[in-house]
């Protein structure tokens, strides 16, 4: 992380001449610069690892997490999450996860949206699972567009729009998901 950066960004979270909207949007380009290079540098550091013969450590990922690379981030979120070498906490694991969800990691959003759907550590709660699984799902994300199409029809509360889902588990299709393929497949809706 470039220390110049981010001593004038510091700097500037101390100005009183600076308006809400200005904070929010320099924080979030500092961020979003910030979380890029972390993660670069996290992939050159796992792939450096295994290249001489290393297992992935558990030390490396906290350490990338801890300074905000949102792949880390996930993977640790993940092993608390699933108590992977590390003690089991679902609330840590939570915290992880929404952490590299805000770091604009959309592998977070696909995971917290089935904690929040299947309320794992936390109240079930199916409009965080589906906030959770849109983002990604509207980044492209194959995974994402299934599951959220499988929310969008699961979900009781509201009536279900056939179009929207049909689109969300084409797009996911087209893209490869294997799942939901055989979904359209099965339900007659083209030729996936």
């Amino acid at each position: 992380m470039d220390f110049d950066k981010l001593k004038v960004f510091m700097a500037t979270l101390k100005s009183d001449h600076m308006t809400d909207d200005e904070l929010i949007s320099k924080t979030n380009s500092f961020f979003a610069e910030n979380c890029l290079q972390l993660n670069a540098e996290f992939v050159k550091r796992l792939l450096e690892e295994k290249a001489v013969g290393n297992n992935i450590s558990l030390q490396l990922i906290e350490e990338y997490a801890y300074l905000g690379a949102p792949a880390a981030q996930v993977m640790y979120g993940v092993m608390k999450l699933e108590g992977q070498g590390i003690a089991k906490n679902e609330q840590e694991a939570i915290f992880w996860l929404k952490r590299a969800f805000n770091g604009k990691n959309p592998n977070a959003g696909v995971v917290l949206s089935a904690i929040y759907a299947n309320g794992i550590g936390v109240a079930a709660d199916m409009q965080k699972a589906l906030a959770y699984a849109k983002v990604p799902a509207e980044l492209g994300v194959p995974k994402a567009q299934y599951c959220y199409a499988l929310l969008l029809l699961e979900n009781a509360s509201t009536p279900v729009d056939e179009d929207i889902v049909i689109s969300y588990m084409v797009a996911a299709a087209n893209n490869g998901h294997a799942k939901a393929i055989k979904f359209l497949q099965d339900n007659n809706l083209g030729d996936a």
